[in-house]
């Protein structure tokens, strides 16, 4: 019996050796870290075609340079989790950049007066888009879209002019490090790592996946189908703001007919290639910060290799192509992928009962007296 006890304890081993494996190794592995491969790939070819692209001050420039989206962008992420979008977000810096140094310039406010302005003017957007998408139940591809326009025909209306010569906090802010870390990094890796915990420590977090999936059943399952997607309207509205204040700091000033244009298209082509369902209730932070380093090495690699503009434009695009690509392969296969593993999990499960029954039924082995 002890012997068949051990037995089988070596084979429960075994089989949850192997179901770690297909859990960790399965076709879902490699959907949602193909973007690491394919930015290992990606490094390796610009490394091996200039020399200037691996070096400490290029990667300062490369992730400066592209800060300014990644503070929206990971807030947006949780945003498309929930099921919503907000495509007005490049317009939104733009407005956020135009009003801060519109505040510190024209208006003379401190520094510290003049980002809270700008932050307060992308919050503003924000509570509209939510108040219309969320509250009122508009479409918020309509809705946004519409957004976008205004808040860039708003920027126009209110300072057509170029104004440039922030205070000392915005130089500080954009040209900056602690310990060696570029300030405007560290604010990003702050948003990424704020997101990351919102997901994983709160629950909200799970909420905004529930709601993603089936808001219709949220909704029954009492959870904040209104009030959630209007919160994370409102935080990706401020997080454009803190975009424009970043990238108003870096160029030292704002021109507002070209700041923030077309970095909603950056934004959801990082969002989508870090493995975010467009229709919500799927994604991973890890990949969207993956996602954002990836585009941030494609624009500078190319820009290194003196590829034109317009070269650079047709692979962003390709990009977003690709990126919906991978979204609807996850959106295919991922379902269907937990769905057999769960199926083998229930197997494996009731094969080890099964074994268990049959051990403990089998009689003890014969001790007959010697002579």
């Amino acid at each position: 019996m002890s012997d068949k006890g051990g037995n089988y304890a070596g084979e429960a081993r075994s089989l949850n050796l192997v179901a770690v494996a297909r859990r960790t190794f399965g076709g879902a592995f490699f959907i949602n870290n193909i973007l690491i491969v394919a930015l290992i790939l990606l490094m390796l070819y610009f490394i091996s075609q200039t020399d200037a692209f691996f070096t400490v001050s290029n990667w300062d420039v490369l992730t400066t340079n592209f800060a300014a989206i990644g503070v929206p962008v990971a807030v947006m992420s949780l945003l498309l989790i929930c099921g919503h979008v907000d495509l007005s977000i490049g317009s939104n810096i733009g407005f956020s950049g135009t009003m801060t140094a519109l505040a510190s310039i024209n208006l003379g406010l401190p520094d510290a007066a003049a980002i809270a302005f700008g932050i307060g003017a992308g919050a503003l957007a924000g509570v509209v888009n939510g108040t219309l998408c969320s509250i009122l139940r508009f479409n918020p591809i309509i809705v946004t879209l519409g957004m976008l326009g205004v808040l860039r025909g708003a920027s126009l209306l209110i300072n057509s002019r170029e104004n440039y010569g922030l205070g000392p906090a915005f130089n500080t802010i954009g040209n900056g490090d602690i310990l060696g870390i570029p300030i405007l990094l560290v604010i990003v890796a702050f948003a990424f790592a704020g997101a990351g915990a919102f997901i994983l420590f709160t629950v909200w977090g799970r909420h905004i996946y529930a709601i993603g999936v089936n808001p219709q059943a949220a909704f029954l399952a009492a959870l904040p189908v209104r009030a959630l997607p209007f919160a994370l309207y409102v935080a990706t509205g401020a997080a454009a703001g803190v975009g424009g204040v970043m990238l108003a700091a870096r160029l030292d000033g704002a021109s507002p007919g070209v700041l923030g244009l077309q970095m909603e298209l950056q934004a959801l082509t990082i969002i989508l290639l870090g493995g975010v369902a467009f229709a919500g209730g799927r994604g991973r932070i890890l990949g969207v910060a993956t996602a954002w380093v990836f585009l941030a090495v494609l624009e500078n690699g190319l820009t290194l290799m003196n590829v034109t503009p317009f070269v650079q434009l047709v692979a962003a695009g390709m990009a977003l192509v690709f990126a919906a690509s991978l979204d609807a392969l996850g959106s295919a296969l991922v379902p269907r992928l937990q769905q057999r593993r769960r199926i083998a999990e229930q197997l494996e499960a009731a094969d080890r009962q099964s074994k268990m029954e049959s051990a403990s039924k089998d009689p003890p082995a014969s001790t007959n007296p010697v002579g």
